[in-house]
């Protein structure tokens, strides 16, 4: 009897170790918008050596489907912070609102602009994606399926931000569990399509 308790407890333990980045569903109090939030967003980082060693700045990228009333959308959140206090340095801070950005996967780079209404156009009044800093700045993208879909099958082997004169900070794989978005693809019933 109590072996068989003990098989009960593992397989619910086993259950649960496969959903440990299961996402998040929430009603937005003020939008009245369903917003399913992937459970941990990927983390990018680009080095700052000439500053201090073990000195970089980050991105969070995650994903989040809205419902309205049965019209579902998917938006790519970016958030920008650091581990840096240039506040002392004279050197300007990262963190301004990202505005476009790249995406590189074995050659292939996907470019997306934010829209305009950032997270309040997602139907999002509280801030996603922003632990572990207090100092942040977001910016939203909208993404199709076909977009949502290269991210679905592996996570970008670098993500860029891409300067008005057209150069890029290049930001590569930090913290990166491809688990959140099959988990997350998983709870919202997305068909990905093979290429």
């Amino acid at each position: 009897m109590r072996a068989a308790a003990v098989l009960v407890a593992l397989a619910a333990a086993a259950g649960c170790a496969e959903r440990d980045l299961w996402p998040v569903e929430k009603l937005d109090p003020k939008s009245a918008v369903n917003l399913t939030i992937m459970a941990q967003p990927w983390v990018y980082s680009h080095d700052v050596p000439m500053l201090a060693a073990n000195a970089r700045d980050y991105l969070n990228v995650g994903v989040v489907e809205t419902n309205r009333a049965g019209s579902r959308e998917y938006w790519l959140g970016i958030v920008a912070w650091s581990t840096i206090d240039r506040s002392g340095l004279g050197v300007p801070a990262p963190l301004a609102k990202p505005g476009r950005v790249a995406f590189e996967w074995d050659g292939t780079i996907l470019e997306l602009q934010p829209v305009a209404g950032g997270r309040t156009e997602v139907g999002a009044h509280k801030a996603i994606f922003t632990a572990p800093q207090s100092a942040y700045a977001d910016a939203w993208y909208r993404l199709s399926e076909a977009q949502l879909a290269s991210f679905a099958r592996s996570p970008p082997a670098s993500v860029s931000l891409v300067l008005d004169d057209g150069s890029r900070i290049r930001h590569l794989p930090w913290q990166v569990d491809p688990r959140a978005m099959s988990q997350f693809v998983e709870a919202t019933g997305i068909t990905i399509a093979r290429p």
